[in-house]
């Protein structure tokens, strides 16, 4: 029985941004423990897991299981010595990872469509609370334009809108905002530094 489908299921942005210059940008490093939210079919994922080898660890989580089950068989048709942990889950319910366990979390062209759905503001609450002290957000999103590709300009997110949202929860904008290519732009926002202590 096929899983009920999220907004765009089944589709990637990974086919319209500048992929040497994403890769170039994105703050991965070997080591890294790296979530990968809204994977989809995983265009991301795979690629993701080298660039954490060889000790690093790749997380990949959607509500879409029949993408779930695509990054699990690409997996595993790629012999690998990093293994990518599934998940089929909610972005905007209690996510299936520990909290301040993730060095970086990618959200893919996805925040546009939980801001639709108005679940943004619970996914992105979920995102501070697993990230780091210091851990990273980075966010892929379509320009504020016409389109197409991509949803329609009424849907988009400004990086303006985007840092409105993210503000709150003590994720502050670093480096430079860098557009992949005419559809795209990419920004990264790190977590404020969490005072130790009892939790």
């Amino acid at each position: 029985m096929n899983s009920p489908q999220p907004t765009a299921a089944g589709k990637s942005s990974y086919d319209l941004i500048d992929t040497d210059r994403f890769w170039e940008v994105l703050a991965v490093a070997p080591g890294m423990t790296v979530l990968d939210l809204a994977c989809g079919s995983g265009r991301y994922t795979l690629p993701l897991r080298d660039k954490v080898r060889p000790d690093g660890r790749v997380i990949a989580v959607d509500l879409w299981a029949e993408g779930i089950e695509q990054v699990r068989a690409a997996a595993q048709n790629s012999p690998h010595d990093i293994p990518i942990e599934t998940h089929v889950a909610d972005a905007a319910e209690t996510l299936p990872v520990a909290s301040g366990s993730i060095d970086l979390c990618l959200m893919a062209t996805v925040l546009h469509d939980l801001a639709e759905d108005d679940s943004d503001a619970k996914a992105l609450a979920e995102v501070a609370r697993v990230l780091k002290p210091a851990g990273i957000l980075s966010i892929v999103e379509f320009i504020k334009q016409d389109g197409p590709p991509g949803p329609p300009k009424a849907v988009r997110l400004s990086l303006q809108e985007v840092s409105i949202r993210l503000l709150p929860l003590g994720l502050i904008r670093f480096g430079a905002v860098v557009e992949l290519g005419p559809h795209t732009y990419f920004a990264q926002f790190r977590a404020l530094r969490r005072s130790a202590g009892p939790r």
